[in-house]
């Protein structure tokens, strides 16, 4: 740790440098282009800033580091040919006009398939119609994407059926624990369905396939997320940065201290990452050991004392504690759970959050939400309805909030009394998933699957709200509470979206790189018109910073 600390420091901030490449964006006739995009990237450095042009087809971009860039500029249907690097050189400008003489053909992006019907199409046929059932019990929670790109053995598939047979009553599943309903005719019939059509070894439809890569990103056009036409208005007063993690990264969270660092957490190696803005320069911390050698770092938080939080939610299964004074970790081992049933898998906690000096998480897979004391290293749990699966976690009024994501429902937890309050999504299989709380403790969550933005009041009044752009996929949520406008990531878009509450108007704004898939987003304390993300998809981190 102390030789990442010295490879940090070696870099002398970029404020000071003043290294930086200015020039003009024309078409091909020669006239000024304004709402263009221009990339400025170094493989050397692993970093790409991309900016807009503005009046008169200008563009600068933010301080860099010293070194060879390359420089593209896209607008709308043209964009430049590709040129050879320029170098930079300490403290000085480059100058770099760049012509859009070339054409950009990318193709439309292809609806995914979200009505229960269309994927019904899919299921194969069986001659006692039980995939009719399937299909009407199972898209009552989720897509049926989640049977057809399944592969599992008799013995998973049994335990699904034991984990899934819940009583569903309108729309009012996950309100109370639930009870499996007779089906002593029909199970025998879906397991017989399940194992022959879902297990190892069966090819997987390859029009399912595809709809698994299209919210993937898939494979298409690395610039397939750029818009079609020119930028204009306030989509246009933005800048982006995105930084290259070693392969195999996966930086699944990212959270900001007081300082303006980026924390991350990798998920694979186990590895927290320390990203610093003004020198670029990343370092690495690897995660003490455990009781076994995998590691799988989740969810990351920073908590009001500047203390950086990760999950390791692997075979250890345990809340760690990062001092970035003292360079040291403290592991909080999580201890086992077996109420009301065995534990399914380990908890799969996607978010932290903090309240009165305590740690709280959501267990996905393991429907509770959990309590962490640091000083008296104390566990408490908070068991929830079965298949609830919490995912975004927030804290308000002292009060706890989570998305279930199969319930359908924004959930508020009392910490004193154990109370559940339920607020039930409008719109059924929304796949609620981030949430946060703004200024005036009104809640905001992501709804993948319905594409909206919903929102419950203080009063608890639910309002949906959809983007510009049709099926986004709402993924991530954080607000910028000194203006209270809400930021939230568009996974099937691949844009960051901003919505004022005040004016019910979207600002969306393109990732420099398509199929970034980005599940978290964190809101800059120390500059609140920078937006951090991770995109685990890409090993990538970066930010998106308005220019009000």
């Amino acid at each position: 740790m102390m030789a990442l600390a010295i490879i940090a420091s070696s870099r002398l901030p970029l404020e000071a440098q003043n290294t930086s490449v200015t020039g003009v964006v024309k078409s091909a006739a020669g006239e000024p282009v304004s709402g263009a995009l221009v990339k400025v990237s170094s493989q050397e450095e692993r970093i790409e800033f991309m900016v807009v042009t503005q009046a008169q087809g200008r563009y600068s971009t933010p301080n860099l580091l010293p070194g060879k860039y390359t420089i593209q500029a896209f607008g709308g249907t043209h964009q430049s040919p590709s040129a050879d690097p320029i170098e930079l050189r300490r403290g000085r400008q480059g100058k770099t006009d760049v012509v859009l003489s070339a054409l950009l053909q990318i193709s439309p992006r292809e609806k995914r398939m979200t009505d229960a019907a269309e994927y019904e199409k899919l299921m194969p046929v069986s001659e006692d119609g039980i995939q009719h059932v399937i299909a009407g019990i199972c898209s009552e929670c989720h897509s049926l994407e989640w049977i057809l790109s399944a592969r599992k053995t008799p013995e998973k598939w049994q335990e699904t059926l034991d984990r899934m047979g819940v009583k569903v009553i309108g729309n009012r599943r996950a309100l109370s624990p639930l009870v499996r309903p007779q089906r002593e005719h029909e199970d025998p019939l879906m397991m017989k369905y399940f194992s022959k059509h879902f297990t190892p070894g069966v090819p997987q439809d390859p029009r399912v396939v595809k709809q698994w890569l299209l919210r993937k990103g898939g494979p298409s056009h690395p610039n397939r997320n750029l818009p079609p036409t020119l930028l204009t208005g306030a989509a246009a007063k933005y800048f982006a940065m995105e930084f290259s993690l070693p392969a195999g990264s996966a930086p699944h969270d990212i959270a900001v201290d007081s300082q303006g660092i980026a924390w991350v957490s990798e998920r694979n190696p186990g590895m927290l990452g320390r990203f610093d803005p003004n020198s670029l320069a990343y370092g690495r911390m690897a995660s003490p050991p455990g009781a076994y050698p995998e590691f799988q770092l989740n969810a990351v938080a920073v908590d009001p004392q500047d203390q950086i939080w990760c999950v390791d939610d692997g075979p250890n299964a345990r809340i760690l504690q990062y001092d970035p004074k003292s360079r040291e970790f403290n592991s909080y081992p999580i201890p086992e759970y077996r109420w009301p049933v065995p534990e399914i898998g380990w908890a799969r906690i996607q978010t932290l959050g903090f309240l009165k000096g305590q740690v709280w998480a959501a267990g996905k897979t393991s429907d509770r939400i959990i309590r962490l004391d640091p000083k008296t290293r104390r566990f408490t749990h908070y068991p929830l309805p079965r298949i609830s699966v919490p995912f975004g976690l927030a804290i308000s009024s002292g009060m706890v909030w989570y998305s279930a994501q199969v319930g359908n429902a924004v959930m508020k937890l009392d910490p004193s009394t154990s109370r559940l309050t339920p607020f039930i999504v409008p719109t059924l299989r929304s796949g609620l998933r981030g949430m946060a709380a703004d200024g005036e403790g009104n809640l905001w969550v992501a709804a993948l699957e319905s594409g909206k933005l919903v929102n419950v009041d203080r009063t608890g009044n639910i309002t949906e709200y959809s983007p510009p752009t049709e099926d986004p996929g709402p993924f991530a949520v954080a607000v910028d509470a000194k203006r209270n406008l809400i930021w939230f990531s568009e996974v099937f878009s691949d844009r960051i979206a901003r919505f004022d509450p005040s004016t019910s108007t979207f600002v969306e704004f393109p990732h420099p790189s398509a199929d970034s898939d980005v599940r978290r987003i964190e809101v800059d304390r120390s500059h609140p018109n920078r937006v951090w993300w991770s995109s685990p998809r890409n090993d990538k981190i970066g930010y998106m910073e308005v220019m009000d």
